[in-house]
Formats: structure tokens, sequence, C-alpha cells
């Protein structure tokens, strides 16, 4: 694969869609000084070269009712065309979110959403019963909060800001108008109140009050862009933490880190096969090397195991769990 080398301009432009990626190109051409024309093209032709993939309303799904599982798979039997049929149902599971391929002990993961355990229960049954014979192994986590952070990596800034999802959360009231924002958001965050309201049946203005009331209400707690950094040569990998303690202390603690650790985009609180995991994307197996050394050398008495797991592909990412076409990327 070819790696592409972003200029300073568009690494700017990159850094603004970073940031928000709902942000007009108004006022994103006049935090980078060029001109509206030339900030649309530089956008259009990183999309053109696959840096950026997608823009996406992040949605927290604990807001309206939701809780994330996800199954690890590790393969028996699996042919590439097996393969090929199970990431396609996956893809297209309408209560899948996140379907990924590991180069690790697991080779496949999926999140899904589901309103309670007996809810869930019914997905991984039907798996079950439709691929369980190429299953060697598979593992269910219950996730309890994802952290997003900016990549700070690509442009030498220090934005340690983070949009959650999970925790403790109110249920917040949805109606059929909030729930169509929601979807055509999730499917593209730079559609315009204009196109958002002749899609939904509603004014601009209406669709303009209800997103600002959706952000503040915590349902949308950002607007990302989703950037390939395997074009730009970087791996993407998902670190799982065995600790020798879990109290609030020492997880603060490692939170800290991680956070100010500028290659980490993800950090995941979860019940089941890890005490806590993040992501990163690095350079090099070398480097990824060097900052996990780095780590376990800063929590000596801390960190009990280590296992990182190469992201080979990411194929579908979704942030609402309602019925919807896949919106998928192809690393």
């Amino acid at each position: 694969m070819k790696v592409i080398t972003l200029d300073t301009k568009d690494k700017r432009i990159l850094l603004e869609l970073d940031r928000n990626s709902r942000q007009p190109i108004s006022a994103i051409a006049k935090k980078v000084g060029l001109s509206k024309e030339v900030v649309n093209y530089r956008i259009k032709r990183l999309i053109e070269k696959g840096v950026i993939k997608g823009f996406h309303a992040v949605i927290d799904t604990s807001k309206i009712g939701y809780t994330i599982y996800r199954l690890f798979i590790k393969f028996q039997n699996v042919t590439p065309e097996k393969e090929k049929e199970l990431t396609a149902y996956f893809n297209n599971h309408p209560a899948s979110g996140w379907v990924v391929s590991y180069e690790g002990f697991y080779d496949m993961a999926i999140l899904f959403w589901a309103k309670d355990i007996y809810e869930f229960r019914e997905i991984y049954d039907e798996v079950l019963n439709k691929f369980g014979s190429f299953f060697q192994d598979d593992f269910i986590s219950i996730v309890t909060a994802i952290y997003h952070f900016k990549h700070n990596y690509l442009f030498d800034s220090k934005d340690y800001s983070e949009a959650v999802i999970g925790g403790r959360q109110e249920r917040a009231d949805l109606d059929p108008l909030d729930v169509d924002i929601l979807k055509m958001l999730a499917e593209d965050a730079r559609q315009t109140t204009l196109e958002i309201g002749k899609k939904a049946g509603a004014s601009p203005n209406t669709v303009k009050y209800r997103i600002k009331k959706l952000v503040e209400s915590g349902v949308i707690v950002s607007f990302n862009t989703m950037i390939d950094a395997s074009v730009l040569g970087y791996q993407h990998y998902k670190v799982f933490l065995k600790l020798q303690s879990m109290n609030k202390q020492v997880k603060t603690r490692l939170f800290e880190y991680l956070r100010q650790n500028k290659n980490t985009i993800y950090i995941t609180d979860a019940i089941g096969l890890a005490d806590l995991e993040f992501e990163l994307q690095v350079k090099s197996s070398i480097e990824l090397h060097n900052m996990l050394r780095g780590f376990r050398a800063t929590f000596p008495d801390v960190i009990r195991d280590c296992n990182p797991g190469l992201v080979f592909k990411e194929h579908r990412i979704n942030y609402l769990p309602f019925p919807s076409e896949p919106k998928s990327s192809s690393k």
C-alpha cells in the first residue's frame, strides 16, 4: 500500500475535522487561513485518497437504553469464502455497531447493542446456531464505557479532551424526528440542516434546534471524522490489560497515563476478558514494543499481563442501534 504524506495545510484541515467534523467549511477556512473553495477541494481530495472514510455523530447509546456487548471469536476450519460470508453477516446485522478483523489471539470481534442481557442472548444464540461450528473459541464482554480521543500523534497536538459513551446515564426521551435526525447524522455528520430537514420533513431551524438539544442532553457526544491511519503509514493495535489490583486510584493513574499518550485513540472499560483496554496507532511493531515496555516500567506493580492485537481491518462502524445501512471502511 502506498503511504500518503500530508502537507501542513492538509494536517490543519484534518485536525479541525478531528475536533469537530460538523463545523462549517467557512469556520475551518478561517482557522487554517485558506479560502472556502480550497478547503472544500482539499477535503474532497482527502476522501478520494482514502484518508477520510466518513463523518459520524458519536451517540451515547446508554442514553437511549442500550448496553454494549462484544463477541470475540477464534475461527476454526474457516476458508476465505466462509470468512467473507461471516463478515457480510455481521456487517448487515441490524444490532451490530463495529466489526473488526484481528491478527492475534482472536480473529474477529463484533460489537452488538441490546436492551438487556436477554435480548443479547437471542442474538448470540442466533449467531451460534448459524456459525458456531466454525468457532474454535469465543468470548463475551460487556462494555461499561468507551472513551474517544483525538489523533494527537498526527498533528503533534495536545488536545486530551474525550467523548464518552456509557457510564451511569439517565434515559433521554426521543421522538421519531429525533431518531430520524440521529440516523442521518450517524451516517454522515456533515449533512446540512437543510438536507436533513428535506429528508425528515422538518424545517432547517427545527433540525438545528433538535441537534442542539441532542448535544446538550448528551445523546450526541461528538462529531467524529473517521481517519484511515493505515494509508498514512500507521498500524492500529488493541491492547488488553490484566492488573494486579483494580482499585479506583490505580485505575485513575492508568487512565491519565494513557489519555496523555499522543497515540491513544480509545480506552475501553469493560467486564470480562481484560481489566482495561486501550487502542493506539503507531508507525511499527517496534514502536509498539517500546511503548509497552515503557508502560510496564511506569507501572511495575500494577500490570500483571499486557496482550496487544493488530486491528487488521475495520469492516463496519455505526454508532446507532437502529436498523440502517452499514457504514463500512475498507482498510
